[in-house]
């Protein structure tokens, strides 16, 4: 960059004149990705903000998650066999990234970084081991995290950045101040920008409040208004501050102003391709690489469609960001395939909240015909069909993330989810028949849901063990943004932050700590006790059921052939033989009630009447092949082969005759 080193300034005295570039308007920039950043993958952030600033600035990213991960397992290498230090692998940094967040630890554990503290809270320790991770590990990390954040301010300095930019989501906010306040005594005149989803709302503004050494908060999506404030910055002209949507700045008396969060927000056609160059660059070099599989990041949408409608009870997205938005489906797969030629990673991990629901029938097909052997996570809503089942597969799509949340209509009715639980049963099975795996947790805490509701999916529970389990069963949070925290009338009128923020924050008023708290504690409503022990119970018999069960259906010269291993019960196979059992069975798919599926086959040619549709359903019921709530009922079954009868399709006579 031509002209001398350009300094900018957190505020704007009437007598001192606002700073400018001589030769151009370009400024060094730094964009800091923070501890506990999961590091498995770019940062996604990093990677849309480097993108959208180049070519008008010089952009680097440091990486602190990987040099943390370095530190500790450097310490971990030279430690003496069987200490506490000699656990601090990389394994220990993903096990804090990953779990740590909503007991706040990977916060505690940089607050003697920040502060100067020389002890290991007792708080922080107990909240380690309520997660299981050693409190002894947790203290060695600790005590390692103030040399750390020495160095990283250190590295960063010397690139000789104009701007560093933090972004903060989970558990970055504390590690990022840290760094922030050494390079403001090593540099008075940088400037510190915050950004993230810890940012947001009156949590961004909070922190400009309270702590001086950060200049500017960048609220909601960042790359608009960050290159507003570059633009500005680099012109000398602290006047357009004011205008910038969301931003925090202070005016020349150093008093914090908050900018209204309005404005309008970017259309897919505006989402800039991630820049994740410097997140591979920075791992080749690494010894965390030989630690962990990297992934590459793809963002094809953000906000909602579902939620934009129906935001969900417990969804802790802000509905300033809830308007869905994607990108053109010819844009995603040309970015996709060029990044994975780039970077020579198959491995991809999407950002978005749901999958576009025109995807299905462009994006993927593309994919699948890309013969590429793609490994692809994607968060999807839960009311898949059969086509979209097979349809994500065969883009390579291994892994999805359905927000299943519950298996009776009740509770998800009280979320808004717009499914019934025979759908979210539906959905496993046909997500099962195509192997993907599946990530969903089982929630509960709604007010206004039953026991009765939860003994109803208890007592079927062994009839699932063939499908993917939930990961656990967990009471919802009370989170910033959800309407629940929105709306307190709708049970939740008593709360206030979690404990762990006056811990991590000591120094904050009430005020101010309220503000800056994500995540917040309120007495629990919905079922406890009996019903969430028996629930969690009988999740913990279908993990370790599935692994052992099976059972499938094959359809063979107008007959249905099912076969039943599923643990616990005695193997057994059963035949349906009669055309509109056939029929029936393929129709009771997507899950319906005695009267709808005695609708269904008389408009399909088969004239029965729902006392018909009602016995068929309790004779398959007894035989445990389907699933009932709600006075619905779903069959269980997966397709032994790609010829069997799925779904919604309903035979018709000349099909069942023709053996079809």
């Amino acid at each position: 960059m031509a002209g001398p080193l350009f300094r900018v300034r957190a505020t704007f005295p009437s007598d001192t004149r606002f700073p400018s570039i001589t030769g151009g308007r370009h400024v060094r920039v730094t964009l800091a990705v923070m501890p506990w950043h999961l590091m498995t993958a770019p940062n996604g952030a990093a990677g849309v903000l480097a993108a959208a600033l180049a070519p008008d600035h010089e952009v680097t990213t440091y990486y602190g998650s990987i040099s943390f991960a370095e530190h500790l397992l450097g310490e971990a290498e030279t430690a003496e066999e069987g200490t506490a230090r000699a656990r601090l692998l990389p394994e220990a940094y993903m096990y804090v990234a990953e779990e740590g967040f909503t007991g706040g630890i990977g916060e505690w554990l940089f607050t003697g970084a920040l502060y100067g503290h020389r002890n290991f809270p007792d708080e922080a320790s107990a909240a380690c081991a309520a997660i299981g991770f050693d409190p002894d590990v947790a203290e060695q990390i600790f005590e390692l995290a103030p040399a750390f954040a020495d160095a990283a301010a250190q590295e960063i300095i010397a690139g000789r950045p104009e701007v560093v930019g933090f972004t903060t989501t989970f558990s970055q906010t504390i590690p990022a101040l840290a760094v922030a306040r050494r390079l403001r005594a090593l540099d008075p005149d940088i400037t510190i920008v915050f950004g993230g989803s810890n940012c947001d709302d009156t949590m961004g503004a909070a922190l400009h409040r309270c702590f001086p050494e950060i200049d500017f908060v960048v609220r909601r999506e960042g790359e608009a208004p960050l290159r507003s404030l570059l633009a500005a910055l680099a012109e000398g002209d602290p006047g357009r501050l004011a205008s910038i949507p969301g931003l925090c700045w202070r005016d020349a008396d150093a008093t914090s102003r908050a900018n209204p969060e309005g404005g309008e927000l970017p259309s897919g056609a505006q989402f800039p391709p991630m820049d994740q160059s410097a997140y591979f660059d920075r791992l080749e070099e690494s010894p965390v690489a030989d630690y962990i599989q990297p992934a590459l990041m793809m963002e094809s949408a953000r906000g909602c469609w579902w939620g934009e409608r129906h935001h969900c009870t417990f969804c802790g997205l802000s509905d300033l960001i809830l308007p869905f938005r994607s990108k053109a489906p010819d844009r995603v797969v040309e970015e996709l395939l060029a990044g994975i030629g780039r970077h020579q990673v198959l491995d991809v991990l999407t950002t978005d909240n749901i999958v576009d629901k025109n995807y299905y029938e462009t994006v993927f097909p593309a994919l699948e015909k890309s013969d590429l052997d793609l490994r692809v996570m994607y968060e999807i809503k839960s009311n898949i069909t059969p086509e979209q089942a097979r349809a994500l597969r065969g883009a390579g799509v291994i892994q999805v993330q359905p927000g299943i949340e519950n298996l009776h209509s009740l509770p998800l009715k009280l979320m808004r989810k717009g499914v019934t639980g025979a759908n979210n049963v539906a959905t496993l099975r046909e997500l099962q028949e195509q192997s993907l795996t599946v990530l969903w947790n089982y929630l509960v805490g709604f007010p206004g849901e039953t026991d009765e509701c939860y003994q109803e999916v208890i007592t079927q529970i062994p009839l699932l063990y063939h499908l993917q389990p939930p990961l656990g069963a967990h009471r919802i949070a009370l989170e910033r943004f959800n309407p629940y925290f929105d709306h307190p009338d709708l049970g939740f009128a008593e709360r206030r932050p979690r404990s762990w923020y006056r811990g991590v924050f000591p120094d904050l008023s009430e005020p101010d700590l309220n503000d800056v708290a994500y995540l917040f504690e309120t007495p629990d409503r919905g079922v406890g006790g009996a019903a969430l022990a028996g629930l969690k119970a009988a999740f913990d018999a279908w993990r370790e059921a599935y692994a052992t069960s099976a059972l499938t259906h094959r359809a063979v010269a107008g007959r249905l052939h099912l076969y039943d291993r599923r643990a616990g019960r005695r193997a057994a196979d059963h035949v349906l033989d009669e055309p509109a059992e056939v029929a029936a069975y393929a129709a009771l798919g997507r899950g319906r009630s005695p009267e709808s599926l005695a609708r269904h086959l008389s408009a399909g040619g088969w004239p029965v009447d729902a006392a018909w549709a009602s016995a068929f359903i309790d004779d398959l019921a007894s035989l445990g092949l389907v699933f009932r709530e709600s006075g619905r009922a779903v069959t269980l079954s997966t397709g032994h082969d790609a010829t069997a009868v799925r779904g919604t399709a309903i035979p018709t006579p000349a099909m069942v005759g023709a053996g079809t």
